[in-house]
């Protein structure tokens, strides 16, 4: 049960690096809960490898998307070192973005992979 905690932990700080904005406090919450060589991709990104290429993802999505925050819409669910939940990007202009991320994580229980969806 204890490894369940940690990877919803795990979860939870990664999507609140989403909502900061310097840098510096992003990197810390990816550098807590990411390992080195982890992946991201999801329709809009091609499959980036690694902690620098999250980190500037987040920090380009501003770009894209302006100002918003994430808030978790669904309990994580986590199993066989695999999880998912459920987000909502809000944001003060436009309509609000639904998703949900598919993550998989190493024996530290630091996202290796993320598959998102929205």
């Amino acid at each position: 049960m204890e490894n369940i905690k940690n990877m919803e932990e795990t979860m939870l700080t990664y999507t609140s690096a989403w909502n900061e904005t310097e840098r510096e406090a992003i990197m810390a919450k990816i550098k807590a809960c990411w390992a080195p060589e982890g992946t991201y991709t999801d329709k809009l990104t091609d499959t980036i490898i690694g902690q620098d290429a999250i980190i500037d993802l987040i920090i380009s999505s501003y770009g894209q998307m302006g100002p918003r925050t994430f808030k978790v819409l669904s309990q994580p669910e986590t199993h066989h070192r695999s999880g998912r939940f459920s987000w909502l990007a809000i944001r003060p202009e436009g309509y609000p973005v639904q998703g949900m991320d598919y993550f998989e994580f190493d024996e530290q229980n630091r996202i290796t992979r993320i598959v998102g969806f929205f």
